[in-house]
């Protein structure tokens, strides 16, 4: 039995998240925004020019990784390194925690830390854009094992994971078409797939946009429903305006979101796409509806937690986890 989930789908209970590495959360210690602040900080001796957008700055960092200028070199593997190192101390909290550790997320109970406990393999997808940050942190990581004594578990960085997502999707589906999205903090993926006779015809990744409407910090319960329903109207106009690129003439749309998902329920309290609950409870229902309307047809939206759509691509390997580097960790159990 795995704790962390209900009827096959992944529970808020199982943030990596809201996990203490000793007394700091795992949060507060790891996550792209925070290398990006470093970088930033470092901006000048690191060479960068103010014309770089911050958005770039983790790609770009790639360049000053393989820097010829030592000082630049150096201070880059310094950055590095030391949120390896930070990476790796989430890993080992899971593996192995401390006490101090457990007393701080007394929602887990031991039989969620003998969960992680018996994981075997370890899949990081997303978030990263720099193949030697990633070298780095495998190695930190494999580093920390050793001086663990920690044998029997298996660490993999997927590159170019950014449709995963999407991709993982496409495994349930039958013969038909169907739009498939990834709405993720940043960017919404897109994908449109043909099948007939159990083959695929057609798979389209088409070109990403922008998230928008996620702001839900410091504001009140009105202000969150009024945002809900932009960002309603942003998602339907995402998906029509898909469907007419695509001339889309099918009936079901799949889409893995960022927040946990429990048979169409959103969970309120879980950032950006949270807010969504205030709309409807079951928001896969409500969605499904306004489209059917709007398409003048029948409709059926499904909706996933969007780490458990990209888990969905390693289904076959046991006692593994797939945690996604985006906005904040994300956590799914391949079944």
């Amino acid at each position: 039995m795995n704790p962390f989930k209900q009827d096959g789908q992944m529970l808020p209970i199982a943030s990596v998240n809201s996990v203490f590495v000793e007394d700091v959360l795992a949060s507060d210690l790891f996550r792209p925004a925070l290398i990006v602040n470093e970088i930033e900080k470092n901006r000048d001796f690191l060479g960068f020019s103010s014309d770089i957008n911050r958005n770039l700055l983790l790609s770009e960092f790639n360049c000053a990784l393989n820097s010829k200028n030592d000082k630049i070199k150096d201070k880059a593997y310094e950055i590095a390194i030391s949120f390896g190192n930070k990476l790796a101390k989430v890993l080992m909290t899971m593996r192995n925690p401390s006490l101090i550790s457990k007393q701080n997320r007394p929602s887990w109970n031991d039989s969620h830390w003998a969960y992680w406990e018996g994981v075997k393999n370890i899949y990081f997808v997303g978030g990263l854009t720099s193949p030697i940050l990633t070298t780095i942190f495998y190695n930190q990581i494999i580093e920390e094992f050793k001086h663990n004594n920690i044998t029997d578990l298996h660490v993999s960085f997927i590159d170019a994971s950014v449709d995963l997502g999407t991709k993982g999707l496409t495994t349930l589906t039958n013969n038909g078409e169907y739009l498939i999205f990834d709405f993720g903090q940043t960017n919404i993926k897109k994908r449109h797939l043909v099948k007939y006779y159990n083959e695929i015809a057609i798979d389209t990744v088409l070109p990403s946009i922008k998230s928008d409407y996620l702001f839900y910090k410091q504001k009140n319960e009105d202000e969150l429903k009024k945002l809900a329903y932009k960002l309603d109207s942003f998602i339907i106009n995402t998906i029509i305006d898909t469907a007419n690129i695509v001339n889309y003439k099918g009936n079901t749309i799949l889409i893995g979101i960022a927040n946990y998902v429990y048979n169409g329920f959103i969970y309120l309290d879980r950032g950006g796409y949270g807010k969504l609950a205030l709309i409807k409870g079951n928001y896969e229902e409500h969605l499904s509806n306004k489209l059917s309307v709007l398409f003048k047809k029948e409709i059926s939206i499904r909706l996933y937690h969007d780490t458990s759509a990209m888990a969905l691509n390693f289904k076959n390997v046991k006692r593994s986890a797939v945690i996604s580097l985006g906005t904040a960790f994300g956590i799914a159990f391949p079944e």
